[in-house]
């Protein structure tokens, strides 16, 4: 048995991992420091991690909640609560990676899995509308996003982030790949019968 991965495997696994990292961090900080803290800087390459936007690991009573409103990033913060324990990407992102990983195991069950083109663009842009928003009005300053609306919009994206981004990793991955030839239709039982008769009479 021969192992033959398509582009939808490759990124549900790199997908699953990068989750998984995310979610360990705050854990990782606690009981690996070194590894925890080099994890949360290696994320800060994808986010800004900000205390007041992300969500924390609250060791004392083992509970996720909102970090404490500060303008700063740390994989270790104080609160009147003890110990808070960053996730190393803010509220939006988090859920943005996490719908992708949800949408990815929806995917499966598509045509989409193989395609090399994409569902038409508008969904998308639908999809991207309520994060543009949320997050466009509080860059401009009109106001103050809460975590709850940026995980609301950012899991919006990111489960319609999947059905567009494996095909488009079909599409580069597969471009060189000779198309399927249909499977021939099975001759039925009667026909083989009649034939087999006609070559033994001859």
């Amino acid at each position: 048995m021969t192992l033959d991965p398509k582009p939808y495997h490759l990124y549900m696994v790199a997908l699953t991992f990068f989750n998984l990292l995310i979610f360990a961090t705050p854990f990782l900080v606690i009981y690996a420091q070194p590894v925890g803290t080099l994890l949360f800087t290696g994320f800060s390459y994808t986010c800004h991690q900000l205390a007041s936007r992300s969500y924390c690991f609250y060791s004392a009573d083992g509970g996720i909640g909102n970090c404490p409103y500060l303008y700063t990033r740390a994989p270790e913060l104080n609160s009147e609560k003890g110990p808070a324990y960053e996730f190393p990407v803010c509220a939006r992102d988090i859920a943005i990676y996490l719908g992708a990983w949800i949408s990815g195991i929806a995917v499966y069950f598509t045509k989409w899995k193989d395609a090399k083109h994409t569902p038409n663009p508008i969904f998308f842009i639908l999809a991207l509308i309520p994060i543009a928003i949320d997050g466009g009005t509080q860059l401009i300053g009109l106001r103050e996003s809460t975590n709850e609306l940026r995980m609301l919009t950012g899991m919006i994206a990111g489960l319609a982030f999947s059905f567009y981004f494996v095909p488009m990793l079909n599409a580069i991955l597969l471009r060189n790949e000779p198309p399927r030839q249909p499977a021939p239709k099975e001759e039925p039982e009667e026909a083989r019968i009649k034939k087999r008769k006609s070559r033994n009479r001859k």
